[in-house]
């Protein structure tokens, strides 16, 4: 819903006054708005007194015939229905221009807490309120505009705590989130893994979404208990001390049975500022009060941004990317990427047993040799790729073997020569990269890889700051099972925010011609050398020259 009509409901709802809101008296019990801020009718006198009146909110028990019409000649900005409502009457209330539905089955309370609340359903609302001991203003089922209420002037003041189920975030939730800054603890429900090598899928936006609510706490376990102590340890209004510690041995079996979490630094035993002394409930907060510790201590070190890219080198991107196809092969993209800054591996095109042994020479061993066509994805399962190879003649071997397993296991894939390139020391490897989102926009997508379990990706929105490229580089290795950062020796933040920031500026100079980036894998060196990380394979998917610039 967009425009000023649902606006003037929603500040309303955050401060209202006398006339703003109109009430049934059927609807009054069931959603719990105060009476006293509201006018409330007999249901048979709605009709009439929406002829007569116009308020911002109309709170309804039932839609009759008679409301229906008069809703269509003096449309309300907001109605709230608390009850199952007659089927065929909702298209007719949803598709109302200027005219926003929360419900059926709404629920809508008023009170003297500061917290602004939401809930998938009643019930969750309910275990909400009395974990938080109230709120300012609650409201169930979560509507796809409660972002909106949040960036009001009257809700930037307030935190904000509850569940945003899957279907009704998408990008302006995610730009929302990184605007507003980290004074909510909003979990989202349902959100499935993010398709990140299909560019415009549909569920890039949920997840764009909830990982931008994630962005200071990392995942946060659904359960209203653990929502209000990670609220107040993030608003810092927890007295150290005020609550009985939980109990130490419940907190020790707490670690035993998630062995992972409980292996992170600083989870020994519980920090004496938790808001409950619910054992699993403070156990699950503490995890994500510690990446709000570890996040805002990331930004504190001086970080310079990398310095903006040459002209020379962007021209020499443009040309490769106005030349080639569609699918860029590897060679192609990592001319594109070195044209933006971005470390890739040195290498070269060969075409013959001895020409790939001369680049290696060149190079310097051990090498790489692999297939470089735009139409492979996955070398090593057909024998297109041989490692460290410490010789001239084992070059030959292997060139003679990659050309050998694409004659016989894709024949039909193109082949542009054999790339022959440098081995590079071990590292933590990422799949890191840009991707469309469905409204067009772009966004900025990691992850570690060659762990024993799946890690899902994180994604961010562009543009990107340099704060959100700290932020987001913290975040992609704290979600590795047992996370990075516990180690002097441990992969650099900055090094990962650094390339973020090189392969956002390609997607400022190409945005709108862009589909897919991606370098799988990069390598985060261990050795804190000058080049900090290398981008071991890449492959850019633009779109076709007839619609791109």
């Amino acid at each position: 819903m967009k425009g000023e009509p649902l606006d003037l409901a929603l500040d309303a709802l955050l401060d209202p006054e006398p006339g703003d809101v109109l009430a049934s008296e059927a609807a009054l019990p069931a959603c719990g708005w105060p009476s006293e801020l509201a006018r409330v009718v007999p249901d048979r006198s709605v009709a009439a007194e929406l002829r007569r009146r116009e308020p911002k909110v109309l709170i309804l028990h039932r839609v009759p015939v008679t409301v229906v019409k008069a809703l269509h000649e003096r449309p309300v900005p907001l109605v709230v229905l608390t009850a199952d409502a007659d089927a065929s009457q909702l298209p007719a209330l949803r598709e109302r221009e200027g005219m926003a539905l929360l419900g059926p089955r709404a629920r809508l309370r008023s009170g003297d807490g500061a917290v602004l609340c939401c809930a998938a359903e009643p019930g969750e609302l309910e275990g909400l309120l009395r974990a938080l001991g109230g709120a300012r203003l609650a409201v169930a089922p979560t509507p796809a505009w409660w972002w909106r209420l949040l960036d009001r002037k009257g809700g930037r003041r307030r935190p904000a705590a509850g569940y945003v189920p899957a279907p009704v975030l998408d990008e302006t939730w995610a730009r929302w989130a990184v605007a507003r800054g980290k004074d909510h603890v909003l979990v989202p429900l349902g959100v499935p893994a993010p398709p990140v090598d299909e560019p415009a899928h549909p569920d890039l936006a949920p997840a764009l979404a909830a990982h931008a609510l994630e962005r200071w706490t990392g995942p946060v376990f659904p359960s209203p208990r653990v929502i209000a102590s990670v609220l107040k340890g993030l608003r810092g209004t927890v007295i150290p001390g005020q609550a009985e510690p939980p109990d130490p041995g419940i907190w020790q079996q707490a670690r035993r049975a998630l062995p992972m979490t409980g292996a992170i630094v600083g989870m020994e035993r519980a920090r004496d500022d938790l808001a409950t002394d619910h054992a699993t409930a403070a156990f699950l907060a503490q995890r994500a009060l510690l990446r709000v510790d570890a996040a805002r201590a990331g930004l504190r070190p001086p970080f310079d941004p990398p310095p903006p890219p040459d002209e020379e080198g962007m021209e020499r991107a443009e040309q490769v990317l106005a030349s080639a196809g569609e699918v860029l092969s590897d060679h192609e993209s990592k001319v594109v990427l070195r044209g933006f800054g971005i470390e890739v591996t040195r290498q070269a095109v060969a075409t013959s047993a001895s020409g790939a042994a001369g680049f290696a020479d060149r190079i310097g061993f051990p090498v790489a040799l692999k297939a470089l066509s735009p139409d492979l994805r996955r070398r090593s399962e057909i024998g297109a790729l041989q490692l460290s190879l410490p010789t001239a003649a084992a070059v030959r071997r292997a060139y003679a073997a990659v050309v050998d397993a694409m004659e016989r296991h894709a024949p039909t894939a193109r082949l542009d020569g054999v790339l022959v390139a440098e081995m590079v020391d071990a590292g933590l490897d990422l799949h890191i990269g840009a991707v469309r989102l469905p409204d067009g926009g772009t966004a900025l997508f990691g992850r570690s890889v060659g762990q024993l379990a799946p890690v899902e990706p994180v994604l961010v929105p562009c543009p990107l700051t340099p704060e959100d490229a700290r932020l987001h580089a913290h975040a992609i290795l704290g979600r590795m099972p047992v996370p990075a950062l516990r180690r002097a020796t441990d992969p650099s933040v900055a090094d990962l925010a650094t390339l973020l920031l090189r392969l956002h500026a390609v997607v400022e100079r190409f945005g709108e011609r862009l589909e897919l980036v991606e370098l799988r894998p990069v390598r985060l060196l261990e050795d804190r050398s000058e080049r900090g990380y290398v981008v071991l394979d890449a492959r850019i998917v633009q779109a076709p020259h007839l619609h791109g610039r």
